[in-house]
């Protein structure tokens, strides 16, 4: 499935695990400021992206990131670490200045989403946590987490404690955090940094 927004239709869409619940308790937080700029969108959803998209800016807690039509879209981020693994927890933003109805945002609840976090020097890979894989597991009983059984997918409603177990148990697992979704961004360059 092809995604324009790494990070933030990641956790609007389907095909991701979502949670009520954070993914995270505060004692795992961590602060990233060297991850603070501007960033070059390379893979989107594992496919190449758009060379068009303007650069994503990550702040202390939260990514703007940019559509192929420059609409901008946030993201509410906390940075966590369990054991030397990182992972980022995702909430659709704040409205803000956006104007939308009332009644509306009254619909709209934001749920938590997860991804696997790789980062080095001058580039960030965010892989996501499989909703397919972790579906089939739940299914067969080999995982065990709270959650709602809707129509086309689950909503768990597991606790960040449950979570973190979970994720540390998984952390390595390939089928769990496959990379035919990640999600790769390079460090943007301006003119005086090439």
């Amino acid at each position: 499935m092809k995604r324009a927004l790494p990070v933030l239709l990641i956790f609007l869409s389907g095909c991701l695990v979502q949670s009520f619940h954070p993914f995270y308790t505060d004692k795992s937080k961590v602060a990233l400021p060297q991850l603070n700029g501007q960033w070059d969108l390379v893979t989107a959803w594992g496919e190449d992206a758009s060379t068009n998209v303007l650069p994503w800016q990550i702040s202390d807690n939260e990514i703007v990131a940019y559509d192929p039509n420059s609409q901008p879209s946030k993201v509410q981020a906390v940075f966590f670490k369990l054991g030397k693994t990182l992972f980022c927890d995702t909430t659709a933003g704040n409205i803000g200045d956006t104007k939308v109805p009332w009644y509306w945002a009254w619909h709209v609840f934001p749920v938590h989403t997860v991804t696997k976090v790789e980062t080095n020097a001058n580039s960030l890979i965010f892989t996501p946590l499989d909703l397919d894989w972790l579906t089939n597991r739940v299914a067969t009983g080999k995982v065990s987490l709270p959650h709602l059984d809707e129509e086309k997918s689950l909503l768990f409603t597991a606790k960040p404690a449950d979570w973190e177990k979970f994720l540390t148990k998984y952390a390595n697992n390939m089928d769990a955090f496959p990379t035919n979704h990640i999600y790769v961004l390079k460090q943007h360059l301006t003119a005086s940094t090439k």
